[in-house]
Order: structure tokens, then C-alpha cells, then sequence
């Protein structure tokens, strides 16, 4: 669990480099905040004032970082460091597979990436409900707390909606258990669980994520009427609402948009081969 104290000193350098860059830093503060795992931060101080900062996310089948270092006191090898210890982590570990985040305005970090050899792979939009009337659903669903007993059928439905192994599936169920503020929802449909999604809730945010239906009852409404039960839920519970989309799933765009989410920024991803 990382310390008051660490996360005031994230936080500040996140300032810093943030308006020296004119960029935004996706640094998931919903699961710093609650974070329970170890070996995920990675710091570089000098004397009390922390100068770099990198943190890995386990998000399925591969790992996400996202670093940042203080603009002036770039070109002194702390990214390197902190990244070299990454690697390092990650060689003791069953998941290697490492995409890095970059906010696509960031020249400082295309040029870092670029000198790594990491390439592009992936762009998300991050997106937020944007206070607008909630459409009425036109399928009836029931959303329920998940239990135990749904183990099985979430980790299933994470392997069909997500491509990874059964594997790769328990390990993230296991990694989220240890997050504070995580809540799994059942998705039925005629008394058959169809779906699920996830929601990590951080103060008066909360964040919708590992939302999928099982394959053969898609394009039938079932995930709009989910979502619409969740933005009446968390909204009536005075939440601001995010969920983030690949920039080429054009039907999770379009069910977002339709339900009032709007897009306020993209962030790109790069693999690091090695």
C-alpha cells in the first residue's frame, strides 16, 4: 500500500510535469489510491523531493506502465533506472508482456519510446457521462453483486470477451480482489447470467470497466440496458462516471455516446518487446 506521504509526492510531480508539458497523465489514480499490491511503484527520489515515478498495472494478460520524470532533471538516466528496475520485476513474474502509456501530445515521451524501440500499438479514448438524460432501456436485465459461486462464469466470460487464458483470467481476478472500492455486477437475462462488468469507485468517481456479454447474446441491447442501469445507479449515488474505449471499437463508442458519455481525451499505448 503506498503512503500518504508517497502518494503527495506522485501527486505533485504529476503537477509539475503536467503543466510544463501541457499533457495529461493517465496515472489511474482510482487504483493508486487503494492500491494493495507490491512491486508496482517504482520511485527515484533525491534527498526528500521525488525527481521520477513509474507504476505497473496488471490488466489481463499484460502489464500497463505509465512514468514520468521531473522536467529538470530529464537526461540524467532516471527514466532508465526506473525502467531497468521494471524489467527486472517483470523477469520474476508469470505475465512479461509490457505496453507502455503515453499521452499522444507528449514529444518528450514519443522521442524516449522511439529510443527504447517500443512501438505503437493501441489508443484509447477516455471518457466521461456527461450529466445527460438517460435514455429508457429496452431490455429487461437484472444487474446483481457477484459471488463466489460466479467465479467460474466471470473468469469464462473474461477469456471469451477479452482473448486471454484461463490462466491470465485468474490472475487479474485475483489482483482485483486486493483492490479496495472494486464491485463485480452480474448481467441476466431471463433468469441466465449473460454478462458482467466491473466498477472501481474512488471518492465521487467511479469507473466502469471489464464489461462484456457472452457472444452469442450480443447485438441484442443487453449491454445498453446494463449500462443504463449502472449510469442510473452511480449517478443517483452523486458519482461522476468514466469508462475508456478503443479508438477503433466504433460499436463501444457508439453505445457509450448513445448512453451520454463524451470523449475529453485520448491516451496511447506502445509494446516493449524484449
Amino acid at each position: 500500500m503506498l503512503t500518504e506521504g508517497q502518494l503527495k509526492d506522485i501527486e505533485k510531480l504529476q503537477m509539475i510535469v503536467e503543466q510544463h508539458d501541457r499533457i495529461e497523465l493517465k496515472l489511474n489514480w482510482y487504483f493508486l489510491r487503494s492500491r494493495m499490491t507490491e512491486n508496482n511503484d517504482f520511485f527515484y527520489y533525491e534527498g526528500d523531493q521525488l525527481l521520477g515515478y513509474a507504476a505497473l498495472y496488471y490488466v489481463g494478460g499484460a502489464y500497463e506502465m505509465c512514468a514520468m520524470v521531473h522536467p529538470d532533471h530529464r537526461k540524467k538516466g532516471i527514466f532508465t533506472k526506473l525502467f531497468q528496475e521494471i524489467l527486472d520485476s517483470l523477469k520474476t513474474r508469470k505475465t512479461q508482456k509490457l505496453y507502455i502509456n503515453a499521452p499522444p501530445e507528449s514529444e518528450c515521451a514519443k522521442k524516449t519510446l522511439k529510443k527504447l524501440g517500443a512501438t505503437y500499438a493501441y489508443s484509447d479514448y477516455q471518457m466521461r457521462w456527461a450529466n445527460k438524460e438517460v435514455p429508457d432501456s429496452e431490455v429487461d436485465i437484472k444487474l446483481r453483486t457477484a459471488t463466489a459461486d460466479d467465479l467460474e462464469k466471470i473468469i469464462n466470460l473474461d477469456v471469451k470477451g477479452f482473448d486471454l487464458t484461463k490462466e491470465e483470467s485468474e490472475i487479474l481476478v485475483n489482483v482485483l480482489k486486493k483492490d479496495a472500492g472494486h464491485r463485480t455486477y452480474m448481467i441476466e437475462k431471463d433468469g441466465k447470467t449473460v454478462g458482467k462488468l466491473r466498477l472501481k469507485a474512488e471518492g465521487i468517481e467511479t469507473y466502469i470497466f471489464g464489461f462484456t456479454v457472452e457472444p452469442e447474446y450480443r447485438r441484442q441491447g443487453i449491454g445498453k440496458a446494463a449500462l443504463i442501469e449502472v449510469v442510473k445507479q452511480e449517478s443517483e449515488a452523486g458519482h461522476v462516471i468514466f469508462v475508456e474505449v478503443g479508438i477503433e471499437d466504433e460499436r463501444g463508442l457508439h453505445l457509450y455516446e448513445a448512453v451520454g458519455f463524451e470523449t475529453y481525451q485520448q491516451q496511447d499505448y506502445y509494446k516493449y518487446n524484449w
